[in-house]
């Protein structure tokens, strides 16, 4: 799956939607999970519709990517621990491509 640089529409079982930015992609114990950062028409996701701060503190959604056959969906990640082992690997992730460009 390639989301760099777009936004993805999610849409509940409600049949509420929400607009979201691609973050990452994170891979965790043979699953892979998508970081998405909900955005707004301010565009940060906080909330706030006027936000430039680059440490803004607005959550971001982790889903599990499934696969069936050639499909690939994006499930809820219900588990609490494993929602938190997946945010932890992707904070490690940014943690090591920051390292990475700070050698260049």
């Amino acid at each position: 799956m390639d989301y760099e640089n777009e936004i993805i529409e999610l849409t509940g079982e409600d049949g509420d939607s929400i607009k979201c930015e691609y973050l990452d992609t994170v891979l965790m114990n043979d699953n892979e999970y998508v970081v998405l950062l909900p955005v707004d028409e301010g565009g940060c996701g906080c909330g706030c519709g006027s936000c430039e701060d680059d440490e803004c503190e607005s959550e971001v959604i982790i889903m599990r990517i499934e696969k069936n056959g050639d499909e690939e969906y994006l499930v809820p990640v219900e588990d609490e621990e494993e929602l938190e082992n997946a945010f932890e690997a992707f904070q490690e992730q940014i943690d090591e491509e920051d390292d990475e460009d700070d050698l260049e």
